[in-house]
Order: C-alpha cells, then sequence, then structure tokens
C-alpha cells in the first residue's frame, strides 16, 4: 500500500513539473540566474534533459518537485557560466569584401582565353573536333555519339584521347610562340 501511495505522489509530481507552466518558469529562473536571452532557451533544453534523465532517481518524500527542478536549473546554469569564463571571443573590425564581379581586366583576360580555345578548337582535324565538341562540350553521352556517328564506342574513345592531346600540343605552341614575341618585344 505504501508502494502505491509514492507512485501516486510520483505520476502527481510528474504532472506538476512536465507542463507549460513549469516551462516558462524555467526560463524565468535561468534569466535570474544571469543567463543571457539568446541563450536561455538553450540552458533550458540542457535542464529540461538533465530533469528527464534523472526523473528515476527523484523521491517525492525529499521535498516539492519545482524544488528538485529548480535544483537542477541552478546547476545547469552554474555549468553553463563555468564554460562561459572559458570561451573567448575576439571581436574584429568590420571586414571589406571586395566585389565578386571580375573587373574589366579579368573579363578581358577571360574572353582572350575563350576566343583562343575555341580558336583551338577549330583547328583540329574535324573527325577528332566533332567528338570533342559532341561530348565534352555539349554533354552528349559517348554512346549516343557513337550511335548518331555510326562508328564503335571504342573509337570514339580513341579519337576523343587524340582531340585532347591535339588540343594541348596547339596550345602549348601558341603559349610558346607568345612568350617568344613577348621576350623579342622586350629587346
Amino acid at each position: 500500500m505504501d508502494r502505491l501511495s509514492n507512485e501516486d505522489e510520483r505520476a502527481a509530481a510528474h504532472a506538476r513539473l512536465f507542463c507549460p507552466a513549469q516551462v516558462r518558469a524555467v526560463l524565468r529562473w535561468l534569466g535570474r540566474l544571469g543567463v543571457p536571452r539568446c541563450h536561455r532557451t538553450d540552458v533550458a533544453g540542457q535542464v529540461w534533459l538533465k530533469a528527464w534523465e534523472s526523473w528515476p532517481r527523484f523521491d517525492p518524500k525529499r521535498g516539492r518537485p519545482e524544488r528538485w527542478l529548480n535544483g537542477i536549473t541552478v546547476h545547469v546554469a552554474s555549468h553553463y557560466h563555468q564554460r562561459m569564463q572559458h570561451r573567448r571571443e575576439e571581436l574584429v573590425d568590420l571586414i571589406d569584401v571586395t566585389d565578386p564581379a571580375p573587373d574589366a581586366a579579368a573579363r578581358m583576360e577571360s574572353d582572350s582565353v575563350r576566343t583562343g580555345t575555341i580558336d583551338a578548337v577549330n583547328e583540329l582535324d574535324p573527325k577528332l573536333r566533332f567528338v570533342l565538341v559532341a561530348h565534352d562540350l555539349n554533354g552528349i553521352p559517348m554512346a549516343q555519339v557513337a550511335e548518331d556517328a555510326g562508328l564503335p564506342l571504342s573509337t570514339l574513345y580513341k579519337r576523343r584521347t587524340k582531340a585532347i592531346g591535339a588540343l594541348r600540343d596547339i596550345i602549348g605552341l601558341r603559349g610558346t610562340q607568345g612568350d617568344f614575341a613577348r621576350r623579342v618585344g622586350q629587346q
């Protein structure tokens, strides 16, 4: 019989604690304990987690459930303040963010690279250029390109490899010619 009354007391204490009024009470207590408003809900969540974890050890004969919850709140707030003492924040001046849009020089250089690449692709053998443009520039799957061209897939992969190598050679040759022209112009 004594066991039933203890379980009844625990059930009544549970109903009194885990309700919206106590949620507001915990937030008020945290405010009085000096927890900043911006951190209060997070710390309150820790209070409720600790209360839920320690609920099996709660004994209603030792005191009112609100008093027990207040003790947990004081304990969690104390740990919050201890952690805050070790937290270091460095305030810095506002950082001047540069405009993400490219400037005129960068745009001209980009256009120059693009034009040079297009010219280099146009210098390729038409069979090699077809595979490179269809697959790498237009995004058509190699199987579809092979079907459209009526060629074996392995042949197209070989042509694509040759096309990439030839494109590298053309761009490399232009780079060395440009370097040579710049050196001659400086003399």
